[in-house]
């Protein structure tokens, strides 16, 4: 593993600069006007906390798309490992993770097992995504008539792939376009190759260390792209005393496909908000095994890139009751006494049977409760309470 510090990025950055791609995968074309910033921005996020976010952002905005994802493909079974994405709303990307749409992308379902080339547009494969599932309102919901993809990476077992989405009003991509994106496509591949290969945990390991090992609770520190830089001896017990988590390749992966896609959801988000991408704060996954109670996994945000899990066991330690909730927020007692039941892993639905109301009415007191607790979800609620009250 290479270590890139702060003292020799200047050097490392005015050598990849410099360099060229192969004479074989040149292009004539007339550059895009932002090539040189946009080749910046890529080897920047070698060591940018921002990672590719800024070359996300460039590269839609010089080649005239509406959003752009960067993603890391697992193969078996097929599902996103890891997503850095620009011009997509929070509620779509909730949406095509908990729908599980990788299934119906028309150009992730072909490109996941292509290998590694130059840009293609996403036309050629239109009659093939008239087959998937869900494609008519794909299409209808996001406006999307084309996108230019780049197979970055391919192994045995993870695709990297590039996608530069285009609306009806922006139109098709037209070869001279492609030919400006491949212009692009070696750097590209050598500095998200680079980017995957560099160590830039050993430091931050290193410090986190000793904090992680004294918390009272299982807990594991992921960098960036979601894969795991350390956990505690706690968190090592935890894995070994159920199999409904397990520890893949450096990734956490859940057995429930629902915990999963709320896991993939949640950290893609937590990430943003650790590199100022967005205002997401923490948020919870409620894992139950057999008829026990559940285990509550805290997500939260790390400074400068990664994210912090706590493991919450309700069967060795006493979870927050309503009165202690009440006594601390401030909140009603019906409200202490909803909050209780949600840290219990209760949902919405089984609290709206449990009280023979609405979940429409549960969800409204809810929602009523956050000013008081300073949050905006229920997952950020559940996680500030575990923070405060549990010892």
């Amino acid at each position: 593993m290479t270590v890139l510090s702060q003292s020799n990025t200047d050097s490392i950055l005015s050598t990849l600069l410099n360099q060229e791609p192969h004479a074989e995968e040149s292009f004539a074309q007339e550059p895009l006007v932002q090539e040189p910033q946009i080749i910046q921005s890529l080897y920047a996020a070698l060591v940018d906390k921002e990672g590719f976010h800024p070359f996300l952002n460039l590269i839609v905005e010089a080649i005239q798309g509406c959003a752009a994802e960067l993603v890391v493909i697992k193969k078996q079974p097929l599902q996103i490992d890891h997503i850095w994405y620009t011009g997509l709303s929070e509620e779509f990307m909730l949406w095509y993770i908990e729908n599980d749409m990788i299934k119906s992308d028309l150009v992730s379902n072909y490109a996941t097992y292509t290998r590694p080339g130059l840009f293609q547009t996403a036309l050629s494969l239109i009659e093939k995504a008239k087959q998937l599932p869900d494609y008519g309102r794909w299409q209808q919901d996001q406006n999307m008539i084309d996108s230019a993809w780049l197979v970055i990476d391919s192994t045995d077992s993870h695709t990297t792939l590039l996608a530069i989405q285009r609306t009806v009003e922006q139109g098709a991509y037209q070869a001279a376009e492609l030919n400006q994106l491949n212009r692009l496509a070696p750097y590209i591949k050598q500095a998200v190759l680079l980017y995957q290969q560099l160590d830039k945990t050993q430091t931050q390991t290193e410090s986190f260390s000793s904090l992680v090992k004294a918390l009272p609770y299982p807990s594991f520190v992921l960098n960036e792209q979601a894969e795991l830089m350390y956990l505690n001896g706690k968190a090592e017990d935890f894995l070994c005393r159920q199999d409904q988590l397990m520890l893949n390749s450096k990734r956490l992966e859940f057995q429930d496909e629902e915990h999963q896609a709320s896991y993939l959801a949640s950290s893609t988000q937590i990430i943003r908000a650790s590199m100022g991408q967005s205002e997401f704060d923490c948020d919870v996954i409620v894992m139950r095994i057999n008829d026990h109670k559940p285990h509550l996994l805290a997500l939260t945000p790390i400074d400068n890139s990664g994210i912090l899990i706590t493991v919450y066991d309700g069967n060795q330690r006493t979870l927050p009751t309503a009165e202690l909730i009440a006594s601390y927020f401030g909140f009603s007692h019906a409200e202490s006494v909803l909050c209780a039941d949600l840290v219990l892993g209760m949902s919405l639905k089984d609290i709206a049977v449990k009280r023979f109301k609405s979940e429409a009415t549960v969800r409204s007191q809810l929602k009523q409760m956050f000013p008081k607790a300073g949050v905006h979800r229920q997952g950020q609620l559940i996680c500030t309470v575990l923070k405060a009250l549990m010892r």
